[in-house]
C-alpha cells in the first residue's frame, strides 16, 4: 500500500509522523531517504512524540551511527543513520539484528539504500521530496501485513 501526503511545514511533517507513531507497536522499521535537508530527522522527530518521547532530544546520529531514546515509555526508538556505513556488512557490529528481534523497539532507517541488502521486507518505506522551500511531498509505502498503520 501506498499513500503521499504533502506538508507546508516542518510543523505538518512532525504532525505526520506523530499520527503513524501512533499506530505502531513495537518491532516495526520505518526507512527514511530523501536528499539532505528533506527533513529525514524532522520525520524521526515526529515518530519520537507520537511514542511518548522526548523529540526534541532526537538529532541526527551520523557520527555514531545509531541512537537509541527510551524515557521508560512503553516503546523505543532507535535511529540509526547509514549514511557512513560502508554497507549491510557494518550492522553487525552495532547489534542491528538484535534491534530487528525487539519488540519493544521501532527503528528508524535514514539513508536505507546504504543497508539496502540487509533491511526486511516487514518495513514502513517513507521518501521525503522538497516541493518547496518548507513544503515536501511524503510517500509512504507498506506491504500488506502493515498497510492498517497508513490508512
Amino acid at each position: 500500500m501506498t499513500i503521499e501526503r504533502s506538508t507546508a511545514s516542518e510543523a505538518e511533517t512532525v504532525a505526520l509522523a506523530r499520527t503513524l507513531a501512533g499506530r505502531l507497536t513495537g518491532g516495526e522499521m520505518i526507512c527514511l531517504e530523501g536528499e539532505l535537508g528533506s527533513g529525514k530527522t524532522c520525520f524521526v522527530r515526529g515518530l519520537a512524540a507520537g511514542l511518548g518521547l522526548d523529540p526534541s532530544a532526537v538529532c541526527s546520529p551520523t557520527f555514531v551511527i545509531w541512537r537509541e531514546y527510551d524515557d521508560h515509555a512503553p516503546l523505543k526508538l532507535v535511529h540509526v543513520d547509514a549514511f557512513r556505513l560502508s554497507g549491510p556488512q557494518e550492522l553487525e557490529s552495532i547489534g542491528f539484528d538484535e534491534l530487528l528481534a525487539a519488540p519493544d523497539v521501532v527503528v528508524a532507517v535514514e539513508w536505507p539504500s546504504r543497508i539496502k541488502s540487509a533491511l526486511p521486507a516487514r518495513r514502513i518505506d517513507v521518501l521525503l521530496e522538497h516541493t518547496g522551500e518548507t513544503s515536501r511531498r511524503v510517500t509512504l509505502t507498506a506491504p500488506r501485513e502493515l498497510a492498517g498503520v497508513l490508512e
